[in-house]
């Protein structure tokens, strides 16, 4: 039997989580367009706008993690809640969204921290939709959706 898209089974994932993704991939498609400009403008050295968005793929997968998705038997969908690990993620993705210039600092001259920030911030927010679409497509994998 071939696989359905997901798009078919978004009847069985919570409104309020597909919300969320949906702002999340509007946001990095956003942060991307402006990384782009800044490569096409000379700003933003490619290898920094890739390394840069590699570091917050990685970050964005990780705190994925922050919203534990599961199966509501009730409501017969996904849905998320945050829990003490999600609460100990959260706040430590507070405190690198505080300190990333700093840090950003540290490797890259001045000029191009901004650009550097906006190409991790796309990169984590891509990282945040592939990581809670793969843990959907898993729980409906789990309960024969798909």
């Amino acid at each position: 039997m071939p696989k359905k898209p997901l798009r078919k089974h978004a009847h069985h994932v919570d409104k309020r989580l597909r919300f969320r993704l949906r702002l999340y991939s509007i946001i990095s498609l956003v942060m991307f367009g402006i990384v782009l400009y800044d490569i096409f403008q000379n700003t933003l050295p490619l290898k920094f706008a890739a390394f840069g968005i590699l570091v917050g793929l990685v970050i964005g997968i990780i705190s994925t993690r922050m919203y534990h998705l599961s199966w509501d038997h009730d409501a017969n969908k996904i849905v998320s809640r945050l829990d003490v690990i999600g609460i100990i993620i959260l706040v430590c993705y507070i405190i690198f969204v505080v300190v990333r210039s700093k840090l950003i600092g540290i490797f890259v001259a001045a000029p191009v921290v901004g650009a550097v920030g906006f190409s991790i911030t796309a990169g984590i927010m891509l990282g945040r939709v592939v990581g809670t679409r793969n843990a959907i497509i898993e729980i409906l994998q789990e309960r024969e959706i798909i």
